[in-house]
């Protein structure tokens, strides 16, 4: 039944606290991540983050008592965060004739010239073809909800999600690098755990300005970031030179050329960098001392069969039955 309005109550102020705001709050003070909390009440990381942006109502009643009891909640504290759930419930809202929740606005960057990165999955039209729209949408789902938690991780913004690729932005070159190598690692564990997921992407980075517009942004970075997306194998991160002239040195990055490649769109060809994981010293370290160790045991095998050979040359031949050589 629909709940009659209630004139002249709709600007009524906020006797609480904002709900986002004591969601975030108390998460963060206990030590919750957002896919934490969401999987412990039993609502998506997205439908949670959206409540802590202040785009979204508050959830049911039993929901509220069910993050104020994994957020370990008593008292004063108890109470004031289940009034305030209850304040901004869609029920209040529809009693009170409030306006419902906005989406908040595009997130102002304070750079003026910003890092892009396009991720997409591979394969993913065949696994569409193969196992149907539902299986898809499950799978863009957890690639978009992984992605979010990265981008909290490095300070970046998720801004587009369309299908199977993401469009993320940041301020900072190294934070988007040491993202999209995260991205990776968490896809591949995501895949592994969830043989279902095979979340296997490439990654396209890029650097420039770009004019913003109501729904994200537009520019040649944002272009060229989705070729190198286009190009880039499973696992793979291409990037332009212009990021690393930004971010020489990176740790644990290191930039292998690719050549260069026609992308469409631009008059030149675009030279191509491969944003590796660097082995490290002890890695090194340990495979040239495997090598040499191979190469010892290779070559005295070797001379353990020419020996051998010798020997058996030198004596004369015996017509006798083979005898199987004991162990030493």
């Amino acid at each position: 039944m629909k709940l009659p309005k209630i004139p002249g109550l709709s600007s009524l102020p906020n006797p609480f606290p904002p709900f986002g705001e004591l969601v975030r709050e108390h998460r963060t003070l206990h030590g919750m991540t957002v896919e934490e909390l969401a999987a412990a009440v039993n609502i998506s990381p997205g439908a949670l983050r959206e409540i802590e942006d202040g785009a979204r109502t508050a959830p049911p009643e039993n929901v509220v008592k069910l993050m104020a009891n994994a957020l370990h909640l008593t008292g004063d504290a108890r109470d004031t965060f289940i009034d305030a759930g209850e304040w901004e419930s869609s029920a209040m809202g529809a009693l009170l004739g409030r306006k419902k929740p906005q989406k908040p606005a595009l997130p102002k960057m304070s750079a003026a010239i910003l890092v892009f990165l396009i991720a997409d999955i591979r394969g993913y039209t065949h696994f569409t073809q193969d196992y149907g729209d539902q299986a898809a949408a499950r799978l863009t789902t957890r690639f978009a909800d992984i992605t979010r938690s990265v981008m909290e991780q490095w300070s970046g913004h998720l801004i587009e999600v369309r299908g199977d690729e993401v469009m993320c932005v940041f301020a900072s070159a190294q934070h988007a690098l040491h993202a999209a190598h995260d991205l990776h690692a968490r896809c591949i564990a995501e895949a592994e755990t969830h043989p279902d997921l095979p979340l296997a992407i490439g990654i396209g980075l890029d650097v420039g300005e770009a004019a913003t517009v109501d729904d994200g942004y537009r520019g040649a970075a944002i272009n060229r970031a989705a070729r190198l997306c286009s190009l880039a194998g499973a696992g793979e991160t291409l990037i332009s030179t212009g990021l690393a002239y930004i971010a020489p040195l990176v740790d644990g990055v290191t930039y292998v050329g690719r050549g260069q490649a026609q992308l469409k769109g631009f008059d030149t060809p675009v030279p191509i960098l491969l944003a590796a994981r660097s082995i490290t010293t002890t890695a090194v370290a340990v495979t040239e001392s495997a090598t040499i160790e191979t190469a010892e045991v290779a070559t005295n095998a070797d001379m353990n069969t020419a020996d051998a050979s010798n020997d058996k040359a030198e004596q004369p031949e015996q017509s006798v039955a083979p005898v199987a050589d004991e162990e030493s």
